[in-house]
């Protein structure tokens, strides 16, 4: 019997021996799985060796997200990596269960580059994002006044064509997570000098404060602070970043510039700007003060 066993699970593990194409979820999936091996101080050669994988760069190409793993096989998976964790377990059922599936926006791909295909995927499956950007309110909370005068002052963009284009994948993105089940708790931090940087003109800027005013009012999962001119220098000095939890997994730090973005999520280097995030939510007004600044705010704009 145990020889019929392993038969069996060596051609479960065949089915997965498959050239995929690497998904921003496979990629997620492949980090993941990276991570608990790690964990376990093992190789990759020791962890494809204990899968049973005759081929020793299996394992590499799993964590590259270029090989597929099926629902069937994740029970070996978490017999060997001790995975217990039901949470665990299941988001990795699910990454695996969506793997082949085509995003919303794929819908889009002459818009959507890479970097940002990335992202839109992982906020997908993220439980918390905290963001601070001095420059730029967060795309999530932008009218669309702002939103298209953010884009066209950008000069990213050539044609009206592609603007239209890019402001529908905008809007598309706004709407699919701010109406997610699970909802996606946001946690913002915003510079007085952003909010009162008249991006468009004047009046697209108090639209743009009172929109965050009312999130702040009547969204429980919204959560706005304002780093008012007078904290001088700040724990975010070292300029934008986002962080995304999730309820299983670790966090993810993603650093956008014009056309690229990181993404990390190294313990070590996450947990530096969790404790920067914290030291912002500490500089900055509370959310309690920072509602009737921008109440205020968008009646002197007026």
């Amino acid at each position: 019997m145990p020889e019929l066993a392993w038969a069996l699970r060596f051609l479960t593990m065949k089915e997965v021996v498959m050239s995929v194409d690497p998904t921003p979820r496979r990629r997620r999936l492949g980090s993941e799985f990276r991570r608990l091996r790690e964990g376990l101080g093992w190789t990759q050669e020791e962890a494809a060796t204990r899968l049973g994988y005759r081929a020793l760069s299996t394992v590499s190409k799993i964590e590259k997200g270029t090989q597929g793993v099926t629902v069937q096989q994740l029970p070996h998976f978490f017999e060997v990596f001790g995975v217990t964790d039901e949470a665990v377990r299941q988001e990795l059922r699910d990454l695996v269960r969506k793997a082949g599936e085509p995003d919303w926006w794929q819908q889009y791909e002459d818009i959507v580059d890479d970097p940002l295909g990335d992202y839109l995927t992982q906020i997908e499956t993220a439980s918390g994002l905290f963001t601070f950007n001095p420059l730029a309110v967060h795309g999530l909370l932008q009218t669309p006044d702002y939103a298209r005068a953010v884009i066209e002052g950008s000069r990213a963009w050539k044609t009206t064509t592609d603007i239209d284009g890019f402001m529908t994948v905008r809007q598309e993105h706004q709407k699919v997570m701010l109406e997610r089940t699970p909802p996606l708790k946001i946690w913002a931090v915003l510079t007085e000098g952003l909010l009162r940087q008249e991006v468009g003109d004047r009046s697209v800027m108090r639209a743009q404060v009172a929109h965050l005013a009312e999130l702040a009012r009547t969204n429980p999962n919204i959560t706005i602070q304002v780093l008012p001119y007078t904290a001088g220098a700040h724990a975010g000095m070292d300029g934008p970043f986002m962080l995304m939890s999730f309820s299983a997994g670790r966090d993810i730090v993603c650093i956008e510039s014009m056309r690229t973005s990181l993404h990390l999520n190294r313990p070590e280097t996450v947990e530096v700007y969790r404790t920067t995030s914290d030291l912002l939510k500490s500089d900055a007004l509370s959310p309690k003060a920072s509602l009737p600044f921008l109440t205020t705010l968008a009646k002197e704009m007026s």
